[in-house]
């Protein structure tokens, strides 16, 4: 394999990020990243190698996924800490923001909605675990939603990265987790489930 060629492959992968690879430069994606199926050996090497940056692995991992590729479950927990890393940088207060949004991570509690890639990363089971833990204490503000209704619905949740985690996890441990408007409830039990989870 071409070394050049696959650190030029991730090169162009982040460049053209998450919106124009998978919202706007569809034909882009299909022809210069995608190769008509021709790069899938390229993308599973990067998507799977520990030497890729999480930003890389997660836009990797999507690609993967749109064009139906089955992801090795070898390589789920280092592709857990790869969406715990665009959960986190989804907030628009983070400054490694990169388009994200709110929508594909889902509607979460009272929608009962996980979103495209909050599926995904459930579906990693207790291999998302860890990454998602560690997401508890995050102190990055709101995650946003685009749109009209469904951003109606979403922003009015007020939901931030800890509070995607904490949904996350009570799905994939079978932990029932109440949702609260007020954010000190939220916070009281999202400590709650902290506990829970030390205790297993």
């Amino acid at each position: 394999m071409n070394e050049q060629f696959d650190n030029i492959l991730e090169k162009r992968i982040r460049e053209l990020g998450y919106r124009s690879l998978f919202l706007t430069d569809l034909e882009v994606t299909d022809k210069e990243i995608w190769n008509f199926g021709a790069n899938e050996q390229e993308l599973k090497i990067i998507a799977y190698s520990e030497k890729t940056s999480d930003f890389s692995r997660f836009l990797t991992v999507e690609l993967l996924r749109h064009y139906d590729v089955k992801i090795n479950s070898k390589y789920h927990s280092l592709i857990a800490k790869s969406y715990a890393y665009a959960l986190s940088n989804s907030a628009t207060d983070n400054p490694h923001f990169f388009g994200v949004v709110g929508n594909l991570w889902g509607l979460l509690y009272e929608e009962d909605d996980l979103g495209k890639l909050g599926s995904f990363y459930v579906s990693l089971g207790d291999k998302a675990v860890l990454s998602l833990s560690n997401l508890l204490d995050n102190k990055n503000d709101k995650i946003f939603y685009d749109g009209s209704e469904e951003a109606t619905i979403g922003n009015s949740y007020q939901y931030r990265v800890k509070d995607f985690a904490a949904f996350y996890i009570s799905k994939i441990k079978n932990i029932p987790i109440t949702f609260y408007q007020d954010f000190d409830q939220r916070d009281a039990e999202i400590e709650r489930l902290k506990e829970i989870l030390a205790n297993e």
